[in-house]
């Protein structure tokens, strides 16, 4: 063992193993003693909205073991040879990792950012920038939406241009409440958020109370839970392709005749399927803009 070793807190085996080999090698590398165990994509195949129950995997998956700093590497290579095929072991990499920390990390990777003109999203532990003129304060968490990913900036970039002063909106799948407070944060009158995790309900509520919002302005709830009467100025629903497919005829509804509604979540080459299905609605196109592998439609109701 090298004195790096000694003075290293983690160590990291991963082996490069076909689809079917990715189960036995988890349970072979938690077996050695791995505190957590990864799978990683090799190459670039994406894998895009399983069904329900299903667990996709890449063709070809690293998967990767930590364990702990003063662990003999020999040991772990050895418990590893009792339970995996020789061939297997041939792909076997072995590192020491330093420790991270990382909060420190989160922070690095999450600066205060602007979207639109004056839509600054700026993390709790920060100070809004000077020029910022509408500050939305976020606390990075379990729940998707701190504004960095493609589909959110698209979103963002699209609410701060509209007229939302006084108004209603409705946020499908909200996530970390990112969207709806920007909307509030701008003016908006009263917000719905619904989402189908729990957490993420939670969140957008703690996100809510960062910026003092007050609880009757934010409706937060489960789909099911949203009246199917309440009707909104604005709709904006950031998920996937196949639920904004699958959920049009249910959606369309809730907004108001000069209403207008923007969708993301949606891979560039899925965005006419998604166009086609709310057109289907009797709703109007007016854009699909796109940022990187990524793509947001946008329209209104006329009538």
């Amino acid at each position: 063992m090298t004195a790096q070793a000694h003075h290293s807190a983690w160590q990291r085996l991963s082996l490069d193993v076909p689809q079917a080999e990715v189960e036995a090698c988890e349970d072979a590398l938690l077996e050695a003693g791995a505190v957590s165990v990864s799978l990683e994509e090799l190459g670039d195949e994406p894998i895009l909205e399983p069904k329900p129950g299903e667990t996709p995997l890449w063709q070809r998956v690293r998967v990767a073991g930590l364990f702990e700093g003063h662990l003999n590497p020999a040991d772990l290579m050895a418990a590893l040879a009792q339970e995996l095929r020789p061939a297997l072991l041939d792909q076997l990499d072995h590192q020491y990792v330093e420790e991270i920390d990382w909060v420190r990390q989160t922070q690095a990777d999450f600066p205060p950012t602007v979207y639109g003109d004056s839509l600054w999203v700026v993390p709790h532990w920060c100070e809004a920038p000077a020029q910022a003129k509408t500050v939305i304060r976020i606390d990075p968490g379990l729940a998707f939406g701190t504004g960095q990913h493609e589909t959110t900036a698209l979103c963002l970039d699209w609410l701060d241009a509209q007229p939302i002063n006084g108004l209603r909106i409705l946020d499908v799948g909200c996530g970390s409440g990112i969207l709806a407070l920007a909307a509030l944060m701008k003016g908006a009158a009263q917000a719905f958020g619904t989402d189908i995790d729990p957490q993420a309900l939670k969140a957008s509520r703690d996100n809510a109370a960062l910026n003092a919002i007050a609880a009757s302005r934010l409706w937060l709830g489960l789909p099911d839970d949203l009246p199917a009467s309440e009707r909104f100025d604005f709709l904006i629903a950031n998920i996937l392709a196949q639920p904004l497919i699958e959920l049009a005829p249910i959606l369309a509804p809730h907004i108001k005749v000069g209403g207008r509604f923007a969708l993301s979540g949606i891979l560039k080459e899925q965005a006419q399927a998604v166009a086609a299905q709310w057109l289907a609605q009797g709703l109007l196109i007016d854009e699909i803009e796109t940022r990187g592998d990524w793509a947001r439609v946008s329209g209104h109701r006329a009538h």
